[in-house]
């Protein structure tokens, strides 16, 4: 008889440790598992999920494993459904799969579950959730790929036992200049999924005239980050800091300012956006401002052939 797939059921199958957060008991699946022991399957006849969140396998992670397996076993076995009469598909578990491979073991003790795309993908998430061993990088990327799965963002973010607010935190990474990501691809802890919202948020709010100065500002901010110079929480604040400089060091490259005695009365300036002529009010008269308009006007136009 078939027993529904609880959170017990999950930690019996290795699929996820005992001590997991809260995430789990959200776990919607419905599916079942056919045997509450595991059985000997051929790593020929298995495959790797399709949905597997993680980007990439330490090959010194999985020697590692491997060596710990040759001396001790495995001591929590794959989960996989059958996908057709002959061949499997991993839940969770492929670095111990991909260490049974090193080994050239023939056969890896799995658990047998039924279940849906959603199930299985949600239950690859939350497997290395709760291992503490994916980055939010990852996570948000996996996320994107089994969206499709469920009807609604809600149905998915419940699925995974996670607020909206913070799904969409994840999503901020999609945004992120090339300049990142590419980063994120080779060293997918880089920024967490907070940071990347921040920095998302302060890019969103630029002007135009600063926007060039916000990507230099983050081109040096990545460059502090890697090598450890700068926290990944003060991105954001760090570009908003370099802009406003950038900015005010352009609008003041160059400034004379007018003063009657010891009194300021205005001020000429010049930057790359032009020149600046400021004289503050009852200064002139309505005949020495329009002496000061037709020469200006004058020199605009240039001398006369």
């Amino acid at each position: 008889m078939k027993k529904p797939v609880t959170v017990s059921g999950l930690i019996q199958s290795g699929a996820v440790r005992e001590n997991a957060p809260d995430v789990l008991p959200k776990f919607k699946g419905q599916s079942d598992f056919s045997n509450s022991r595991s059985v000997d399957i051929p790593l020929s006849q298995i495959k790797p999920n399709p949905y597997q969140p993680r980007r990439i396998f330490p090959e010194a992670e999985i020697t590692d494993l491997a060596n710990s397996i040759e001396e001790i076993g495995l001591i929590q076995p794959i989960a996989i459904r059958k996908v057709d009469d002959n061949q499997y598909q991993i839940i969770a578990g492929e670095r111990r799969y991909r260490a049974f491979k090193q080994l050239n073991k023939e056969m890896i003790p799995a658990m047998l579950f039924a279940c849906d795309d959603g199930d299985m993908a949600v239950m690859a998430i939350t497997e290395n959730v709760n291992r503490e061993d994916l980055s939010d990088f990852e996570i948000a990327k996996s996320i994107r790929n089994v969206e499709s799965l469920f009807p609604t963002k809600k149905r998915l973010a419940e699925a995974l036992g996670i607020q909206r607010e913070d799904m969409y935190r994840y999503f901020a990474f999609e945004s992120l200049p090339d300049l990142i990501t590419e980063k994120l691809a080779v060293n997918p802890r880089l920024i967490s999924r907070n940071a990347a919202a921040d920095i998302k948020r302060v890019l969103n709010n630029c002007l135009d005239n600063e926007y060039d100065h916000a990507m230099a500002a983050l081109k040096e901010a990545l460059y502090l980050l890697e090598n450890s110079e700068i926290d990944q929480g003060k991105i954001a604040n760090f570009i908003i800091q370099k802009v406003k400089r950038e900015i005010s060091g352009s609008v003041n490259k160059e400034k004379e300012e007018f003063f009657a005695g010891s009194k300021r009365i205005g001020y000429f300036s010049t930057s790359n956006n032009g020149i600046m002529i400021k004289i503050s009010s009852g200064i002139l008269d309505a005949d020495k401002t329009e002496q000061l308009k037709n020469t200006l006007n004058e020199l605009i136009k240039g001398p006369k052939v």
